[in-house]
C-alpha cells in the first residue's frame, strides 16, 4: 500500500487501543514516581519495602517501557514503520521490569495470586501490539 492508500479501520483501533493502554501506563507512572508521602504511607507494608529498595533498573525499564509504548503509538497512527521498533523496545523493557520477580527479593509474595494477572496482561498487549504493528509493517500501512 502506499502511504495515500486507506489504511483498515482494524489499524486505527488497533492504534488507538495501543495508544490509549500505553498513555495509561504513562500515567501509573507518572502516579508511582510522584508518589507523596501520605499516598507511599497508605500502602500496604510489602509494597512499601518493595517499593522503597527497588533497584534503579526496575524504575528505568517501567520508565523505558511506558514512554517506548506511547511514542510507538504515536508513530503507528502517523504510519510509520518506527513504531514497530519501539514497540519492540517496549516489550523488551516489560520483560526486563518484570524479570525483578525473580532477581529481588520479596517479589515473588507481592505477585501471588491475583497479582500475576496485570503483569501477564501487560506481556499479552505488548507482544499483541508488535504483532499488529509488524504486520502493519508487511501489509505496506506504515512507511
Amino acid at each position: 500500500m502506499t502511504d495515500n492508500a486507506k489504511a483498515p479501520i482494524w489499524f486505527w483501533a488497533a492504534g488507538i487501543v495501543a495508544l490509549i493502554w500505553n498513555a495509561l501506563g504513562v500515567f501509573a507512572y507518572s502516579q508511582q514516581i510522584g508518589m507523596s508521602a501520605e499516598e507511599f504511607a497508605a500502602l500496604p507494608p510489602l509494597q512499601q519495602e518493595l517499593l522503597a529498595s527497588q533497584p534503579f533498573w526496575i524504575t528505568a525499564a517501567f520508565a523505558i517501557a511506558v514512554f517506548a509504548g506511547l511514542v510507538a503509538s504515536i508513530l503507528m497512527l502517523m504510519r510509520k514503520r518506527l513504531a514497530v521498533r519501539m514497540f519492540l523496545v517496549s516489550l523488551v523493557a516489560v520483560l526486563v521490569q518484570f524479570s525483578s520477580v525473580f532477581i529481588v527479593d520479596g517479589y515473588m509474595e507481592f505477585f501471588t495470586g491475583q497479582g500475576w494477572a496485570m503483569p501477564v496482561v501487560i506481556v499479552i498487549l505488548g507482544l499483541a501490539f508488535l504483532a499488529i504493528s509488524r504486520h502493519a509493517e508487511k501489509s505496506g500501512l506504515l512507511s
